[in-house]
């Protein structure tokens, strides 16, 4: 093992649309679980979260293969390990005379050299709108301008950083299939493909030309199992959907809260589940039979799932602000004194008529899964947040 980073370097440099740095402390708890031996695997590259949290900790010194199916993405790394100071060069010059113009020419152009490619997709992504990355079908970034005031466009500490730690390991482009091809018993292996829409007008996953459908997800589904066979310690992300269950038996599935950033309505900004999935239990790293917080068990390999309290029943499945409410209604009452206990399910169901039930000066909305809990009819006003939601009664625990 390699002496950790003190100082948090090296971290992306590249944001990325979906990335994983808010999930770290989970996919770190997972990686302690695993008790890896061998090498780390990542063939979904994109902005590299895990990898430098790795990194920054000591915990690759068996190597490291890294890959996406991106060439441009992969420009930007190979630049940075191969010639970190004439990228550096190239993005200072970018710093000099960025604005709105500039920003449109350099994504008309293709630079000749590797430094030059690797610059121009971090100046990109750094100024871009809403830090996204994306390609249309003829492999072109298509993203328009962010009206940053001030974007940090070249880090050149953390660029330094990590061209040293990528000088350690290898870099190639491809498909996961092939990137995986020589991976071993005991290799860790982190999967964290584009997802599957959660919804009908979802279905953002061009972060490169051709997209990743249906039977590219049933393909990596399969490819893990093989993975599985050969004795790889095997981590994935994926969307919470009612696909993934069915994609992955035989493995372990828990549910891990994520903020979600990008979304054109404000609205449905917030906490979503996303499904954490190991051919391994997780354990806690500090002995207490404790789990990360926001991260549940969903299903064994034999297809048993543990209960959860409402609360977090709630936050997994859409209702972050309905369990804010009630968190904040149980500590007026804690602070007033009050030993109150209310059936929280009963409040969320409503009334027999389908009416709201109002505690505490505050009207709850009435969920289907709450009504389908105290056995009454679902009405036509009740909510249902997202699509992994299912009767609470076989899902949760009354409190």
């Amino acid at each position: 093992m390699t002496a950790p980073n003190s100082d948090g370097l090296p971290r992306p440099f590249l944001k990325w649309a979906g990335g994983k740095r808010q999930l770290l402390p989970g996919l770190l708890q997972a990686v302690h679980s695993a008790q890896s031996s061998g090498r780390y695997f990542e063939p979904f590259l994109g902005g590299g979260a895990l990898f430098f949290a790795l990194a920054q900790r000591g915990l690759l010194s068996r190597g490291a293969s890294l890959a996406d199916v991106n060439p441009n993405l992969m420009d930007a790394y190979l630049g940075v390990r191969e010639d970190v100071d004439a990228v550096v060069q190239h993005l200072r010059r970018h710093e000099q005379v960025h604005d709105e113009a500039h920003f449109y020419a350099v994504r008309q152009g293709i630079p000749d050299t590797l430094a030059g490619r690797a610059a121009r997709v971090i100046y990109l992504n750094r100024t871009g709108f809403n830090g996204l990355y994306r390609e249309n079908s003829k492999g072109e970034f298509n993203v328009p301008f962010g009206r940053y005031r001030n974007p940090l466009i070249c880090d050149e500490p953390n660029l330094r950083a990590a061209a040293a730690e990528l000088a350690r390991v290898d870099l190639s482009v491809g498909g996961f299939d092939a990137s995986l091809s020589a991976v071993a018993a005991g290799d860790l292996v982190y999967l964290d493909p584009p997802y599957p829409p959660t919804s009908p007008t979802a279905s953002f996953t061009a972060y490169a030309k051709g997209g990743f459908g249906e039977a590219d997800q049933r393909a990596l589904a399969a490819c893990c199992a093989n993975l599985q066979r050969v004795g790889a310690r095997v981590i994935l992300s994926n969307a919470m959907l009612p696909q993934t269950l069915e994609l992955y038996p035989g493995f372990y599935i828990y549910r891990l809260l994520a903020d979600r950033f990008v979304n054109s309505r404000g609205d449905r900004r917030g906490k979503v589940a996303e499904a954490l999935v190991t051919s391994f239990p997780l354990v806690p790293a500090d002995g207490t039979g404790t789990l990360e917080a926001g991260l549940m068990l969903v299903r064994d390999p034999n297809g048993r799932a543990q209960e959860v309290d409402l609360e977090r029943w709630l936050q997994a499945h859409g209702y972050a602000d309905v369990a804010a409410t009630i968190g904040a209604i149980k500590s007026e009452w804690k602070a007033a004194g009050k030993s109150t206990r209310r059936n929280w399910w009963a409040v969320l169901a409503g009334s027999r008529t389908g009416r709201p039930r109002r505690v505490a000066g505050r009207e709850f909305p009435i969920l289907r899964a709450a009504q389908e809990r105290q056995g009454l009819p679902v009405t036509a006003n009740a909510e249902t947040r997202n699509a992994v939601e299912i009767a609470a009664r076989r899902d949760a625990a009354a409190p």
